[in-house]
């Protein structure tokens, strides 16, 4: 048997072990992507999946820095639209020349050079397509598209049985809006490039993971979407406001009145109550929830002329989440809200904020290095080496409470 066939069967078991043991389609096709990426030496690809009414593909997987995920495209539409009803494989060797490339693969941020598209498809009906980018090659030989075809049919099959029960909501509002964001620190030779051309949208209403090692930018991420550090290059919106060059009275504003920050340090005042800990934090807001009610929100009616002091750690992020919501925020943004916390109270802190989303309508973004806190996210953001590495959307977010580490 030669390596091709060997790296054949590898890869092909490699998709069927992911299919297996994935608790959900995104999950599966996410792993399944990851791996045909390796298998066939490409720096980018996305995994478009049909809604039941037929007339419209979602991105569901992504990998690379292109703002796919919550894209959706009519079938027959575009490249990506008519791959899914072509029922063969087709490559672009420079896409955004094709006549047929549509607004919508412009506006997503398809890259330039080598595309390969390769339908999902089963006997009864086509599914969807993998689309697939980048090759280190330069481009996609034969030998990639005949492979791609086999890899296909495993997850076409897999598809089939699963099924897809729920697709993002093609009305979703997008809140905040970063577009080929870049942030650098120093100059000359001491210049570190610690965002690179960041393209990423968040809605209304749904709680973000961001995911990546110690040094791959996630709390500078996190800074610039609060306010606390301004970008570079690029463009940063939130409800239409042009934030990327705003004065220090704008941005003072902004963090006043739009951004709850939720730390792994607390940051209470040790001398005030958590009520007045709360207090001191609505009182700058210009729309604020009483201090009781944000407490009662987080189970702490009964702790609320406390001192930090007398407080569990667990409480004390608590009343941090309190004081965050209290100014009825646009956004809450959570830098390793666990890390100091042991496992039962991590869940107790993660169960308060899954809860403030729902009841409170607001969106959440977590920064951690926890992979088991993304199952309980509407959509998980993968940050490499500055640069967003992929995009996974959880079709069934689980419960805080059934998260397990």
């Amino acid at each position: 048997m030669n390596d091709i066939h060997v790296e054949f069967i590898q890869t092909a078991w490699g998709i069927m072990d992911v299919l297996h043991q994935a608790q959900s389609t995104a999950d599966g096709l996410a792993g399944c992507l990851d791996i045909l990426c390796k298998a066939l030496s490409c720096e980018q690809g996305s995994i478009w999946v049909k809604e039941k009414s037929g007339k419209y593909l979602y991105a569901l997987a992504q990998r690379g820095d292109a703002n796919l995920i919550g894209c959706r495209i009519g079938v027959g539409s575009g490249l990506t639209g008519q791959a899914a009803v072509s029922g063969e494989p087709f490559k672009a060797e420079k896409s955004r020349c094709e006549e047929s490339f549509c607004a919508e693969e412009k506006e997503a941020g398809f890259p330039e050079g080598s595309l390969l598209w390769i339908p999902l498809k089963t006997s009864a009906a086509a599914m969807g397509c993998i689309q697939l980018g980048g090759p280190l090659q330069g481009c996609f030989k034969a030998e990639d598209i005949e492979a791609g075809k086999r890899y296909s049919a495993i997850i076409s099959l897999d598809l089939e049985d699963r099924g897809v029960d729920s697709l993002p909501d093609a009305d979703q509002k997008t809140i905040a809006s970063l577009r080929n964001v870049v942030k650098d620190y120093g100059k000359d030779d001491s210049l570190a490039h610690v965002l690179k051309k960041i393209n990423l949208d968040i809605y209304e209403n749904e709680t973000m993971v961001i995911l990546g090692e110690s040094g791959s930018g996630k709390s500078t991420l996190l800074n610039i979407l609060g306010g606390m550090t301004q970008l570079t290059s690029g463009r940063y919106e939130l409800d239409g406001r042009d934030l990327s060059t705003p004065s220090e009275h704008e941005l003072t504003t902004f963090r006043r009145r739009e951004i709850g920050f939720i730390f792994q340090a607390y940051n209470l005042m040790p001398n005030l109550t958590a009520r007045e800990n709360v207090q001191i934090i609505s009182e700058l807001s210009s729309h604020p929830m009483d201090p009781d009610r944000a407490l009662e929100l987080v189970g702490l009616s009964t702790r609320a002329n406390h001192l930090p002091s007398a407080l569990s750690g667990g409480q004390q992020q608590r009343v941090a989440i309190a004081r965050a919501i209290a100014k009825s925020p646009r956004m809450i943004l959570a830098d390793e809200p666990t890390a100091a916390l042991d496992y039962d109270t991590s869940i107790e802190v993660l169960t308060v904020l899954q809860d403030v989303v729902r009841n409170q309508k607001t969106t959440l973004v977590i920064v951690t290095h926890n992979n088991e806190i993304a199952k309980m996210a509407n959509r998980v953001v993968y940050l490499k080496d500055g640069r967003v590495s992929g995009i996974r959307v959880n079709l069934s977010p689980l419960q805080a409470s059934q998260l397990v580490w």
